[in-house]
């Protein structure tokens, strides 16, 4: 299982994410079938890195907070017009996702609106506290909006992903012992729901991890990576791997 980190970024300007020349927002294509989160530029950079749209068959969200989802109108309108997709997708996330897709599509005023013209289906499955289907298990976890963490198993090998969920029982006995353990790192400074550097390394080693990759991390460490690194490390004593966007990392 491969992951690849089409895009790293946030978009929370008061807390020093804020969207570069170098990194688009959140979105990661696991191997080429699964699209986990689709932030603001994800289009631009899943055609940069020559993904074929008509191959991904589930489109996972967290929660549906703009730089985790808003590029997905763009995303669902090129497999129609570019790509003229036949194929069904599923749209996988919290619930209330169906209605959140459906109208930002028809704010966009865009054709794939109308399901007759879209010439391909979209299928929602709404999470509840928590999921086990195919070679997915979810958890519900705590922020302002209803999100979820997510962890992927295929031919023996996991990964975790944790998409601003502060780390409750339930998020991190998800994430235990997988092969890779991919975080959001949003703020510096302790905080209610949104975890820092050291919470992301602390829960690394409570759920017995070897690697970690930090995503959606404070801007301030886009040209001193190693100082976001040494932040992680003071807490967890494995891999910590700071992706830029299209690094691709083997689980």
């Amino acid at each position: 299982m491969k992951v690849n980190f089409v895009g790293t970024a946030g978009l929370v300007p008061g807390m020093g994410l804020k969207v570069t020349g170098k990194r688009g927002q959140l979105s990661m294509l696991i191997d080429q079938d699964y699209l986990m989160e689709v932030g603001d530029g994800a289009l631009r950079n899943l055609n940069a890195n020559g993904t074929d749209l008509n191959a991904i068959k589930r489109i996972l969200i967290s929660h549906v907070h703009s730089d985790h989802f808003i590029g997905i109108v763009q995303v669902l309108f090129a497999m129609m017009k570019v790509r003229n997709r036949k194929e069904p997708l599923e749209i996988v996330g919290p619930r209330g996702i169906e209605k959140a897709t459906r109208a930002l599509m028809s704010i966009c005023e865009l054709p794939i609106a109308d399901d007759r013209q879209r010439g391909y289906e979209l299928r929602f499955m709404e999470l509840g506290v928590a999921d086990r289907f195919d070679d997915i298990r979810t958890v519900r976890g705590s922020h302002p909006t209803e999100i979820h963490a997510y962890r992927i198993t295929r031919n023996g090998r996991s990964l975790f992903y944790n998409g601003e969920s502060s780390y409750t029982k339930e998020v991190l006995d998800l994430g235990k012992g997988v092969d890779l353990f991919i975080s959001t790192a949003v703020t510096l400074e302790p905080h209610l729901f949104h975890n820092t550097p050291e919470d992301v390394g602390r829960a690394a080693t409570e759920a017995g991890v070897r690697r970690v990759a930090v995503v959606h991390w404070p801007t301030e460490f886009e040209d001193r990576r190693e100082a976001l690194v040494k932040l992680i490390k003071k807490q967890f004593k494995g891999e910590v791997i700071v992706p830029n966007d299209f690094t691709v990392v083997e689980v």
